[in-house]
Parts: C-alpha cells; sequence; structure tokens
C-alpha cells in the first residue's frame, strides 16, 4: 500500500484542501483520507510536497509513432530562412541512417515565404531519402533520391509537383514510415512515451496504420504494450474494416482524411479561403462514407474521421446522425478536429451524440482576428472555429488533445489554451478544461469507470504538477511534477 499526501487533491471536478491523502493498493484507488494519517503509519508515504495532484490526464488523439519518430530527427521550428533549413538538414542527417525526417516546417515563418526547391535539398543530402513536411502534416516535400526510391518501388507518386498535397503527401510519408524496421518503430515509441510523460499524461490515444489500407505495425505495438511506462490507447488508421476486426480492435479510424487542413487549404469548406477560388477538398464520396461507416457500425466499431473544414464535419456527421436515429449504439463516434462550426452544425452535432475530439492548441497558435486561420479565412468565420465553450454549453461531450506531433504534448499548455481561447465566448473554466483530458477523455474509450476521476476502486493514475495550471506560466516548460501509473512513479521532477 502507498498513500500519497501533502498535495492539492482534484476531487469531483475542484481541488478539496479538506482531503489529506489518497490511500492506493494493488494499483487502484483504496481510499480517498480526510482524517489525520497517523492511522497509516505501517505504509509507505509519497509526500508530494504542495504540488497539484490531478487524476491522470489522457491525451485523445496523436500521432505517436511520427512524434517519437521525427523527436529523434531533425526540428525545423527554429528556422528563419531557407539557408537555415538546408543547414539544419545537413548538421541533423549525420549519423541518422538512410531515411531523413525534417519536420515542423513553416514557410509562413520563412524569410522567403516557401519551401526550399528540391534542387536546394538536393544539394545539401544528394545520396539519403529525405521527407520535409509541414508543420501541419498536410504537405511534404522530397529529395530527387527519395522520389527515385518510391518510383522505383512502383508507388504511383507524381513528382511533378515539388510540394506534395492531399493524397500524394500521404503517399509520400507512408512510404518512408513502412520502410522503418521493428527496432526504430519500437524506439520511436519509447520516446512518444517519455516525452507522453514529462508533459503530463498517463495514457495518450494513438494512430497505427497508413490511413489507406494498411493497419501497419498495429499488432508489433500491441504485443508491446506492457513495455511502456504509459498506456497507449490504439486506433488501427486506415479504411481495412475486415482486417481491424481481425487485428481484435474496438475502433478504427483516426486520420482517415474527409478533407485536408487549412493551412494547405484543403480544409474543405463551404465558401471559398479569402481572396481564393478553391474552398477545398472533399477527399471522399457521401457514398463512399456511408458504406464505410456503415458497416464498421454494424460490426460495433468506434468511429474516428478526421474533419477539419464545416463542409467535411457536416459530410461525416449527417451519417452520425443517421445511425443514431436509425441504429443507435453507445460507440461514441468521433469527429477529429471539428474546428468549423456555425450554430447550426453544432446543433446537427449535438443531435447525432458525436464527438467533437478538440485540440486548444490550434487556436493558441493560430486563432484570433489578426492570426494566420483568419488570414485565410477572415475574421468573421475564425469566431466560429474551435468552439469549445459553447459545445460544452449545449451539451456535447468534447475531448481534448494535442495532435502531436502538429503541436507540443503538454498538459499545462494545452489547459492554459483552453482557458484563453482568443474569443472569449469560447473560453474553458478550470473545471471544464481538465474535464476534456480527464473524465471525458476516459469516457471516450469507454473507460469511464475506472479511468478519468480520483475515486475509490479506480486506476491509481495521477499527474501531479508543480503549478496549478490555472496561474502557470506557458514559459516554465518544466510543471509536471510527478506521473504516478497504478500507483507506481514512473517520472519525477520535483521542486528543490
Amino acid at each position: 500500500m502507498k498513500l500519497f499526501y501533502n498535495a492539492h487533491f482534484w476531487i469531483n471536478g475542484a481541488f478539496d484542501d479538506t482531503v489529506k491523502g489518497v490511500l492506493t493498493k494493488d494499483g487502484k484507488i483504496a481510499d480517498i483520507l480526510w482524517s489525520d494519517l497517523n492511522a497509516y503509519s505501517n505504509v509507505e508515504h509519497i509526500d508530494l510536497m504542495g504540488c497539484f495532484m490531478f487524476p491522470g490526464f489522457i491525451d485523445t488523439h496523436t500521432h505517436s509513432f511520427e512524434g517519437g519518430l521525427y523527436s529523434l530527427m531533425i526540428d525545423l521550428n527554429e528556422a528563419t530562412c531557407i539557408r537555415d533549413v538546408l543547414d539544419m538538414i545537413a548538421q541533423g542527417s549525420k549519423n541518422k541512417g538512410n531515411y531523413i525526417f525534417a519536420w515542423n516546417f513553416d514557410e509562413t515563418k520563412i524569410t522567403e515565404n516557401r519551401f526550399p526547391s528540391r534542387k536546394e535539398l538536393d544539394g545539401v543530402l544528394p545520396n539519403k531519402n529525405l521527407v520535409l513536411r509541414r508543420i501541419d502534416g498536410h504537405s511534404c516535400m522530397v529529395n530527387q533520391f527519395a522520389c527515385d526510391s518510391i518510383l522505383g518501388n512502383a508507388t504511383k507518386l507524381h513528382c511533378e509537383d515539388e510540394v506534395f498535397r492531399g493524397i500524394e503527401n500521404d503517399k509520400a510519408v507512408h512510404w518512408f514510415h513502412n520502410n522503418i524496421d521493428d527496432e526504430l518503430i519500437l524506439k520511436a515509441y519509447h520516446a512518444a512515451a517519455d516525452i507522453a510523460l514529462k508533459g503530463g499524461f498517463t495514457t495518450i490515444h494513438t494512430m497505427v496504420g497508413d490511413a489507406n489500407m494498411s493497419n501497419g505495425h498495429y499488432l508489433l505495438l500491441k504485443d508491446h504494450l506492457k513495455d511502456f511506462a504509459i498506456d497507449f490507447e490504439l486506433y488501427p488508421q486506415s479504411f481495412n474494416i475486415d482486417n481491424t476486426l481481425n487485428l481484435g480492435a474496438k475502433r478504427i479510424g483516426g486520420c482517415i482524411l474527409a478533407d485536408g487542413s487549412i493551412g494547405s487549404m484543403t480544409a474543405a469548406l463551404y465558401e471559398p479561403y479569402m481572396g481564393k477560388p478553391m474552398r477545398g477538398t472533399l477527399y471522399q464520396t457521401d457514398h463512399f462514407w456511408n458504406e464505410f461507416i456503415q458497416k464498421a457500425h454494424y460490426h460495433n466499431l468506434q468511429v474516428a474521421v478526421h474533419c477539419i473544414g464545416d463542409r467535411a464535419i457536416d459530410q461525416i456527421n449527417k451519417i452520425y446522425y443517421q445511425l443514431a436515429m436509425q441504429d443507435y449504439k453507445d460507440l461514441r463516434h468521433q469527429l477529429i478536429h471539428c474546428e468549423i462550426t456555425d450554430d447550426i452544425l453544432l446543433e446537427h452535432i449535438h443531435q447525432s451524440k458525436a464527438v467533437p475530439v478538440m485540440q486548444p492548441n490550434f487556436d493558441m497558435l493560430w486563432g484570433g482576428d489578426s492570426g494566420f486561420y483568419a488570414k485565410l479565412l477572415g475574421a468573421e468565420r475564425v469566431r466560429n472555429m474551435n468552439r469549445f465553450g459553447s459545445m460544452m454549453d449545449k451539451g456535447i461531450t468534447i475531448t481534448g488533445s494535442s495532435d502531436w506531433y502538429i503541436t507540443d504534448l503538454n498538459i499545462t499548455s494545452s489547459i492554459y489554451a483552453a482557458l484563453n481561447h482568443h474569443n472569449v465566448k469560447e473560453r474553458l473554466s478550470l473545471a471544464k478544461a481538465v474535464k476534456i483530458y480527464t473524465e471525458n477523455a476516459a469516457w471516450l474509450s469507454h473507460d469511464e469507470n475506472r479511468r478519468g476521476s480520483i475515486q475509490k476502486g479506480y486506476d491509481a493514475d495521477f499527474s501531479v504538477l508543480k503549478q496549478n495550471p490555472e496561474t502557470a506560466s506557458l514559459n516554465n516548460p518544466t510543471n509536471v511534477a510527478m506521473i504516478i501509473k497504478k500507483a507506481e512513479v514512473v517520472y519525477e521532477d520535483m521542486p528543490h
């Protein structure tokens, strides 16, 4: 038995400073103690030094393979010009093997306001496979060596356009991922688990598969789940329902795409992008989605579909609504990202009982009347984006995530972003911000009776922060004091 004490304990949606400690036994919460602790002198005491203990935080949408893999590669976040990009690739590719990933590239932060050319990439890395990936994951480039390798593998890729978008982007990136060996795959997930712990999480949902017909290394990861300090909730990320059922999975999807991204102007909109004729792209027909989602629903699979623009959200939600009216099952189908929603669409989501899986950091990074989104969509449409407050007020169950590697896997920044939405009407209280990463997140995976709350009989999973996230500074990247998984301390950085 272990007794965790001397903390501000988050109980029933608030800090309860009358709680003296939490007693655990066999990886479960045995009791919440309001009385003197002297009666428990014979158990191990763990002093939390006045920190803030929450139920274990859960991130409900990550690309952990990519995030872990890319963390071992070349981060272009600090690049300010093409020369920086090329120097980082030349330096960072040393001793990295034959498959090189440069990620976090944002051309809007580059002086030249463009991608490097393929010729420029070839000049610094002519003889290894290189992919340079935009920050949103929906555009990429490869060098000529990689282009020749991909074409030599009989992959139908059109290399004439140097920047790949949409389907071509997916083909190129997944070709790279499919050529990574098992050792590096597992190394990537261990790196992801370490980043999750430091970011404050005990559980993260992760996508596995090529977003087409392959579920990739799903079985490899499933066979090694006990090797990690955190829990991974696995999503077979493909359209292959038969294979998913054979894997014994409970869900299907993740970033199977109804549309693209705003940054790449491929998110499907009802109104065109500012100053452009295009309205983005619906990647599949209504008929395709209807057949796929209905079949998955029939087989009791929870479905998760990436949909950012209002046109794509509406396309997917209409099918969820039809199923809710005609063949309701408590499967908790997901609308991943669900960024642009007017009041009418919010009402339709409420009726369908779909679950928006949201990313507060998106608004913090790109929201606001003069932010990146506003430049592409206009300030009026931006006010209908990332509507956390409106959704929760309407009774829609939303969950919180980072979409890591797209934004940082960090609970402090995620909660800060939810509390400080650019649109005051969409801001969440601390109680609601914590809820979307605990109770609601546990409910999404049908784990509401064992996770997401500090109460007797639940798993002893706790995230302990040094500062109250309501007052924590974004300039303090080390706010996590301790992560406890089934009563075992798996990460510790206590204040001195």
